[in-house]
């Protein structure tokens, strides 16, 4: 393995460009009939540019631009490295909401942690020439590309299973933190267990959380320094974690009834939670560590969904057909801003940014809710769907809005420049139409009807929506989730299959690889980066594929339980994969290493 050639001086700095020639005397030549001006050795006018301009355009050009561009000639193969094109190429593919763990992670690990964590797959030269650039602001792209690309390289992963958790009782949730240097399971058997990463690698236990009922759920806050249980014993439970690596119980929260959600909001500084019956709490973390009640959101009956919007600034409760919206003053206040009286809502969305709320009201077709200029909530005159909706949802841009309706039909709606949503696209089947997703970058969107079928539309300009594939099965689809990359496609079909599809050059679709199960496939999930695959059967097997250099996929380890799985997902970082199973109360954490 090469060592990387980077250049450890100024990320920003460029090569000395060759010197542009003056034009040559043309000579004349005959092609098809007639005569054409042939020109030898006449360079590039790119050449002649300055310096900064070329650095400009290159980091406008995409990844597949610039590794053409690389293997033009000497001085632009040159160039693309000097830049870090390709890295920071490969980089923006991803959102925001998956480089954030990327880069929480690069910052919370040392040079030697670095070392470590490279070691498995990368040589010491590379380990060492790599980083060189740790400073870079440009490092987690170079530090990410460069794992994906040598765990590429690696045909068959090592498994080195680090830990083995055992409940009391079934497991209702296993997550990492978004960092993955923690993990927080929740069980039946009224507790939540907490797992830390050592220097080391290896994972200790931190803390036990005990609860009088079993806990429901459990999850990290976005910067991973706090988490909450929430139990059927009425309350949640937030924890912080200390300098040392504890963990340390910063407050309870009691109610009459179940807790059936809680979420933190994206900066970490809110907690939303909700109780079956009645009340919703937004509690908000204080300058000195503590937990304090922000606004208290009450029912007449019960809530049945609580959320943050995308952005932290807006809560939405509904229950009792009833959907009440609280916004965050600038004073810190919760204030509310809009309540909707309608018994039969079924379906609430918020757009990433805040400022739309789908609501679907059966008898009155699906409608949307604008944040206006004075803070209040008004309501769009049109009605965009009148058939029954079974799912609305923004795509990551918030300009666009995708529904699937029992009419047979999936529409697209488009945000235009006063405000009002127009129809862009109808994406006809010949079923109901139970999904309809967006892909991360807003281009893609996948459909699935009651009839085994796939449909996959691309934006080709502002507002046109082509159909690239229309993918038929034998048995129903269960789920189909893009990359974060939007470049691959998992679908689970019910025939114990789970097929990866790959964007092509002509924005096609092609089927990449097949994952074979001997029982009900209950997940796919890729890495963050897009190069991973793990699917979680009920056949006690965990299956992990991996993106060839070549753009296939291949079988590359596979993790056996001793009981049916329901869940596996890998760490932000792809270096580990957690799994839980069913019958036997048991939760994995594997690493996966080169295999010499």
């Amino acid at each position: 393995m090469n060592p990387l050639n980077n250049n450890p001086g100024n990320d920003g700095s460029l090569l000395s460009a060759p010197e542009c020639p003056p034009p040559e005397e043309a000579s004349m030549a005959v092609s098809a009939g007639r005569d054409v001006s042939v020109y030898h050795q006449n360079e590039s006018l790119f050449f002649c540019l300055p310096n900064e301009q070329k650095s400009m355009i290159v980091r406008y050009l995409g990844f597949r631009e610039i590794t053409r561009l690389a293997k033009t000639c000497k001085y632009l193969r040159d160039l693309v490295k000097e830049e870090k094109a390709l890295e920071r190429a490969w980089y923006r593919r991803f959102p925001s909401e998956y480089q954030n763990p990327l880069k929480t992670l690069v910052r919370t690990k040392d040079e030697q942690q670095l070392r470590d964590w490279l070691m498995p797959f990368a040589e010491k030269d590379t380990i060492e020439s790599l980083l060189t650039q740790k400073e870079s602001i440009f490092f987690p792209a170079q530090l990410f590309f460069t794992n994906s690309k040598l765990m590429s390289r690696c045909e068959k992963f090592k498994l080195v299973e680090k830990i083995k958790i055992t409940h009391g009782a079934t497991v209702n949730s296993a997550t990492f933190s978004n960092d993955g240097r923690h993990l927080v399971t929740g069980s039946d058997d009224n507790t939540a267990k907490v797992y830390g990463q050592e220097d080391d690698g290896s994972w200790e236990p931190k803390t036990t959380i005990f609860h009088n009922d079993a806990v429901l759920l459990a999850n990290f806050s976005p910067n991973g320094r706090h988490l909450v249980t929430a139990s059927k014993d009425h309350t949640a439970k937030i924890y912080a974690l200390k300098d040392d690596g504890s963990w340390e119980e910063k407050a309870t929260i009691t109610y009459e009834y179940w807790v059936i959600s809680a979420a933190f909001s994206p900066d970490g500084r809110h907690l939303l939670t909700a109780s079956l019956k009645q009340t919703a709490r937004i509690h908000g973390l204080e300058d000195d560590g503590s937990w304090e009640l922000k606004a208290c959101i009450f029912h007449e009956i019960s809530i049945i969904s609580a959320d943050f919007s995308a952005d932290g600034r807006h809560v939405f409760t509904f229950g009792d057909g009833v959907l009440r919206i609280h916004s965050q003053s600038d004073d810190g206040s919760w204030e509310i801003e809009g309540t909707i009286h309608e018994r039969l809502i079924v379906v609430t969305r918020f757009s990433p940014d805040g400022r739309h709320l789908a609501v679907y009201i059966i008898g009155d077709g699906l409608r949307i809710y604008s944040l206006g200029a004075a803070g209040s909530w008004v309501k769009n005159d049109s009605t965009l769907h009148i058939g029954t909706v079974e799912s609305a949802n923004f795509s990551a841009d918030s300009c666009h809005l995708a529904t699937a309706s029992r009419d047979c039909t999936a529409k697209i709606y488009g945000l235009q420049d006063d405000g009002s949503w127009k129809k862009t696209a109808v994406i006809k089947h010949d079923n109901v139409v139970f999904s309809a997703n967006f892909s991360a970058d807003s281009r893609h969107v996948v459909t699935i009807d009651g009839d085994n079928t796939a449909k996959i539309y691309t934006r080709k300009f502002a507002e046109t929506w082509l159909e690239k594939a229309s993918i038929t099965f034998t048995q129903p689809i269960n789920s189909a989730n893009f990359s974060a990359d939007s470049r691959h496609l998992a679908i689970i079909n019910m025939d114990h299959t789970a097929k990866i599809y790959g964007l092509q050059e002509d924005g096609s679709w092609l089927i990449k690889a097949t994952i074979v199960h001997i029982g009900y496939i209950l997940s796919a999930n890729f890495s963050a980066d897009g190069c991973l695959v793990v699917t979680a059967s009920h056949d006690r097997k965990a299956k992990i594929y991996g993106l060839r250099r070549d753009g296939t996929w291949a079988e590359k380890a596979t993790i056996q339980h001793n009981a049916s799985l329901f869940s596996a997902t890998l760490s932000a970082d792809s270096r580990h994969v957690l799994t839980a199973s069913e019958e036997d109360y048991k939760v994995k954490i594997t690493e996966l290493q080169g295999n010499d």
